[in-house]
């Protein structure tokens, strides 16, 4: 800021990128620890139907193919969200 430079724009390229792997290490976790806690998922949901409750309700009557495909999506976007998150952090860090 003592070089005259905006509070925005001093946050914007010195702050930001100092925390963004902090921020995307933060969504990672929380969009894993969603799927962990069914428990309070159940409980806190109410009358809506979350993701992790409609595939415990599913896992109860059966496997089914439907279910395969969920745990299959929910794994290629978590490894697409990693790789692209390793690759933004590489590329930056050059």
């Amino acid at each position: 800021m003592d070089l005259y430079a905006t509070p925005w724009g001093t946050f914007r390229q010195i702050t930001l990128p100092q925390l963004m792997p902090a921020i995307v290490a933060s969504l990672l976790l929380a969009f894993t620890f969603s799927f962990d806690d069914f428990v309070i998922a159940f409980f806190v949901a109410g009358s809506n139907t979350t993701l992790p409750i409609y595939v415990f309700s599913s896992i109860r009557r059966g496997v089914t193919p439907e279910i395969n495909a969920i745990g299959t999506m929910v794994l290629t976007v978590s490894l697409i969200l990693m790789i692209a998150t390793q690759l933004l952090l590489r590329r930056r860090s050059r």
